[in-house]
């Protein structure tokens, strides 16, 4: 071919690039933009049924929120169409799950007026831009190596035996299996043996990290056996406490293993699809939702209420206390604590928030844990905490990819649902450690994985 044309070739392709790069922005954008809409018809349904618990609704210029909308989805165009890492793939769930609803529901809550508003919204935007940019990037990985086989499957086993053992026994005379009107009747039965903190962390660390492995690698071996038994250990922890969670974890699990593609890649635009759908499908039930009423009625609970709009309610709730009362400082951590006097006693920070919402009625207080951004920003730092804890939390999660082989991205980001779902209720360094970040890494990094 001659020179010339090899010439004129380079720029066409690069305009080829261009254009489906931004056509690929485009329909990222207008898939969120759908989205905001869909949650904030979703909120003003919920609203009416749990104002008193922080899902207020106090807006009545409805043009603010088409605007907050409009901005809200800009930062979707960041997003990776193909995430080659987890950091990459988690921008998708924590843009879903934290930083769109926690930008529309401010919005709708409308506290402190239109100037406080603005500024709420344009500290998570920023927050979400941040994150957005740092999470993006590609990282260099770190070879990590493989346990041999024999001790690695050998260890995890045995260790899955000792807790499921220690948690069956320590439950053998509340162990249940209940139905929805008895979840808390359960709850409350085995809250004394949860008092036992091995336990409790038992509990822990085969809900958010053994058994989402195993589901996620029955599924990357292709060993389905494997996978059965994770399910089938979720189901036996649901018997302890009736942790809605942890019976649904297997359906996260499976379901965002099989948004990949056919090499390992998250096809994000189908996670949108996905909630559109489900938003879809649902919308009947929103037209005549009673959270008292039916079994469906409360699938609706779980769906909008208690997933998809509950990080955007607390981090108002946060928002609205911590604007009034004193800033942790990130005192309530120990170390810390040493340093910096902590506020609230002997009360945590989800249950002094709590108590400022609903009055305590018995010396055993509730708690109103919140996404990493009302914790490890807004509660610590204010509005000017929310855009550090974004940062830092990107930047957490670019060091995380750095342990994953790029084949083991989707098995991870499957597995970690979880961790992803911790971090939208409550603190990076709580979903880290309980939430199973930590102890998922390490297994997917050093796990000798070989498929059939």
């Amino acid at each position: 071919m001659p020179m010339t044309a090899l010439a004129k070739l380079k720029p066409n392709d690069e305009i080829a690039a261009g254009g489906r790069s931004l056509a690929g922005g485009l329909v990222r954008y207008v898939l969120a933009l759908l989205y905001a809409f869909a949650l904030c018809y979703a909120y003003d349904v919920i609203s009416d049924w749990w104002a008193y618990f922080g899902f207020t609704y106090l807006l009545d210029d409805e043009w603010m929120l088409y605007a907050a909308c409009i901005v809200a989805a800009l930062p979707a165009v960041l997003l990776s169409p193909r995430p080659s890492t987890f950091a990459q793939a988690s921008s998708w769930f924590l843009y879903i799950l934290v930083f769109l609803p926690c930008m529309l529901v401010t919005v709708m809550q409308f506290s402190g007026g239109t100037d406080a508003v603005i500024k709420v919204f344009a500290s998570i935007f920023i927050a979400c831009l941040l994150f957005m940019v740092i999470a993006r990037g590609e990282v260099s990985r770190w070879n990590i190596p493989e346990i041999p086989a024999r001790a690695f499957w050998l260890g995890l086993l045995g260790l899955w035996l000792v807790l499921m053992t220690l948690v069956l026994y320590s439950f053998r005379t509340s162990f249940q299996i209940v139905g929805s009107d008895d979840i808390y009747n359960q709850r409350f039965i085995g809250a004394s043996v949860v008092g036992n903190p091995i336990v409790r962390y038992s509990i822990a660390l085969l809900a958010s990290s053994i058994n989402p492995f195993m589901i996620g690698l029955g599924l990357f071996t292709r060993r389905y056996w494997v996978t059965g038994l994770g399910i089938g250990s979720q189901v036996v922890l649901f018997g302890t406490l009736a942790a809605k969670a942890v019976l649904l974890s297997p359906v996260f699990v499976v379901g965002v293993y099989f948004l990949g593609d056919r090499q390992n890649r998250m096809r994000g635009n189908l996670l949108l699809v996905g909630l559109l759908g489900v938003f879809v499908v649902t919308s009947p039930l929103l037209a005549t939702y009673n959270p008292i009423g039916t079994d469906l009625d409360q699938l609706t609970s779980l769906i909008y209420m208690r997933t998809l709009l509950i990080s955007g309610a607390t981090f108002g709730v946060y928002e609205q206390f911590f604007a009034i009362y004193p800033l942790t400082y990130f005192s309530n951590n120990n170390i810390i604590s040493w340093f910096i006097t902590y506020p609230y006693g002997d009360l945590s920070v989800g249950q002094a928030v709590q108590s400022s919402l609903i009055a305590p009625t018995s010396a055993d207080i509730g708690e109103l844990n919140a996404n990493f951004l009302a914790t490890d920003g807004v509660a610590a730092l204010g509005l000017w905490g929310v855009p550090i804890a974004a940062t830092f939390c990107a930047l957490i999660l670019r060091l995380m990819s750095k342990f994953l082989p790029e084949e083991r991205t989707m098995l991870f980001t499957a597995c970690g649902t979880g961790f992803l779902l911790s971090l939208a209720n409550t603190s990076l360094l709580t979903s880290l450690v309980t939430g199973g970040g930590l102890i998922l890494t390490a297994l997917v990094a050093a796990a000798p994985l070989k498929r059939k």
